[in-house]
This record gives C-alpha cells, sequence and structure tokens, in this order.
C-alpha cells in the first residue's frame, strides 16, 4: 500500500492522483482534495505502460525460445 503525507499547504489528508504534463512530458501528480487548495505538491514518472509492454515482448521472446 503507498501512502502519502498530508498536504505540506493546508494539512488535508485526503489526496488524489492526476495526471500533469510539464514541458511536454505526461507525469502523475499527488494533488490535495481541498477544494480551498487543489494544489499539486509531487509529481512521478509512472512506468506501469512501459513495464507492461516489455512483460508482453519478454512472453514472446519466451514462447520463441520454447519452440
Amino acid at each position: 500500500m503507498v501512502q502519502y503525507p498530508d498536504c505540506p499547504f493546508c494539512g488535508n489528508a485526503s489526496l488524489s492522483i492526476v495526471d500533469v504534463e510539464i514541458n511536454g512530458i505526461s507525469l502523475k501528480g499527488i494533488q490535495c482534495n481541498n477544494p480551498e487548495c487543489c494544489k499539486i505538491f509531487g509529481v512521478y514518472k509512472d512506468y506501469a505502460q512501459e513495464i507492461k509492454e516489455l512483460r508482453e515482448k519478454l512472453e514472446e521472446i519466451e514462447g520463441e525460445i520454447d519452440v
């Protein structure tokens, strides 16, 4: 389980993960759910799709080796 800190701006504990783009790079951001704050205070690169594609390629290669 991933745990995120409380919002450093307002102290709210309710946060969301949102899509963010910075200089043309797609990232995930941690955003405060407080309607009066809504600040994004952390970003990270989500590699889930890249990992999925690599696993599929690996399975293809393993299938060719088993033949």
